[in-house]
C-alpha cells in the first residue's frame, strides 16, 4: 500500500484509539475531564495529562509491535494491541487507587483540595504505568496474555518499589501528601517515573525465549532494586552536599522536590539505555 495513505489510516486510527481512552478515563476515573476543564481544575488535568501520555506510549508500543504479512494484518494486531494497552492504562487508575495509594482519599486530594502533589503522583503512575504498557503490548512473547502477566509484573514491583521508598524517607509519603506537601508528591513522582523506564526496560528484555526473558526480567529487577536507593543516596550525598534533600522536602521546599524529581529521572535514563545487568543463561 501506498505509505502516505498507510499512514495517514494509522492515524486515524490512533485518534480513534485516543477517543476510546478518553472514554475509559471518564467512565472509570473519579472526575470526567471536561466538567474538570470548564471548572477551570488544573490539577486533574494535570493529571489526566499522565494518563495522556502513557496513552500514547502504549499506542507507539502497539505501533512498533509484532507484524503481519499484509497490511490489513498489520492494522488489526495494531488495533488489538493499542485496545488491549488501553484497557490496562484504564486499570491504573484503580491501581493507584487501591493498592498504590490506598491511605487517603484521592478524589479529595485532587477535586476539591486540588492538592498537586497528588496529582504530580497520579501523573507519573500514568505515565509510568503506560511505559509499561507499551513493552507489554509489543507483543514479543508469547501474544496479549503474557502482556497481561507482565503487567501484572510490574504493577506488583512498582507496589514494592513504593513501600521501599517510603522506608528509605525519613517522613511517611502518604501522611506528607494529606498534608499538601507538593515537594513529596513531585520527587515521589519522578521516582515512579524512573521505576516505570526501568521496568520498560526490563519488559523489552533481549533473549530469544519467553523463559529466558522472564529469568532476565528479574535479574533486571534485582539489581535496579539495590541501585534505584543508591542513586538516592548520591544525590543527598555528593551531588548536592550543604544541602539536606530529605529535610528539605519534608519542610515542602519544592525546589528540592523537583531537583530530586529530575536527577533520579535523568539516572533511569542512563540505565535505560547504557546499562546492562543481564547474564549469560
Amino acid at each position: 500500500m501506498n505509505p502516505i495513505l498507510s499512514s495517514l489510516i494509522y492515524i486515524a486510527a490512533s485518534c480513534v484509539m485516543l477517543f476510546i481512552a478518553r472514554v475509559l478515563f471518564d467512565k472509570f476515573s473519579p472526575f470526567k475531564v471536561e466538567e474538570q476543564v470548564k471548572e477551570k481544575n488544573s490539577t486533574a488535568l494535570f493529571a489526566f495529562s499522565g494518563y495522556m501520555l502513557g496513552i500514547v506510549s502504549v499506542l507507539a508500543g502497539a505501533f512498533v509491535g509484532p507484524e503481519g504479512n499484509l497490511f490489513r494484518i498489520d492494522l488489526l494486531l495494531y488495533i488489538a494491541y493499542a485496545f488491549a494497552g488501553i484497557l490496562l492504562m484504564t486499570l491504573s487508575g484503580f491501581a493507584a487507587d487501591k493498592i498504590l495509594l490506598n491511605k487517603f482519599d484521592s478524589k479529595k486530594e485532587i477535586l476539591v483540595d486540588k492538592n498537586i502533589g497528588t496529582a504530580a503522583v497520579y501523573f507519573a503512575v500514568y505515565l509510568a504505568t503506560g511505559l509499561i504498557a507499551s513493552a507489554c503490548v509489543t507483543g514479543e512473547y508469547g501474544g496479549i496474555l503474557s502482556s497481561i502477566i507482565y503487567y501484572i509484573l510490574g504493577i506488583l514491583f512498582m507496589f514494592l518499589f513504593l513501600k521501599l521508598y517510603d522506608r528509605l524517607t525519613p517522613y511517611s509519603v502518604h501522611e506528607e501528601l494529606e498534608k499538601d506537601n507538593y515537594a513529596v508528591g513531585i520527587a515521589l513522582g519522578g521516582n515512579i517515573i524512573a521505576m516505570g523506564l526501568i521496568l520498560m526496560k526490563a519488559t523489552l528484555g533481549d533473549s530469544t525465549t519467553l523463559t529466558e526473558n522472564v529469568i532476565l526480567y528479574a535479574v533486571d529487577l534485582a539489581a535496579i532494586f539495590l541501585f534505584l536507593p543508591v542513586v538516592r543516596f548520591i544525590l543527598c550525598n555528593f551531588i548536592i552536599r550543604n544541602v539536606n534533600i530529605n529535610s528539605e522536602i519534608k519542610a515542602n521546599n519544592v525546589a528540592a522536590g523537583i531537583l530530586e524529581f529530575a536527577s533520579i529521572v535523568c539516572f533511569a535514563i542512563i540505565v535505560f539505555f547504557m546499562a546492562d545487568f543481564t547474564v549469560v543463561l
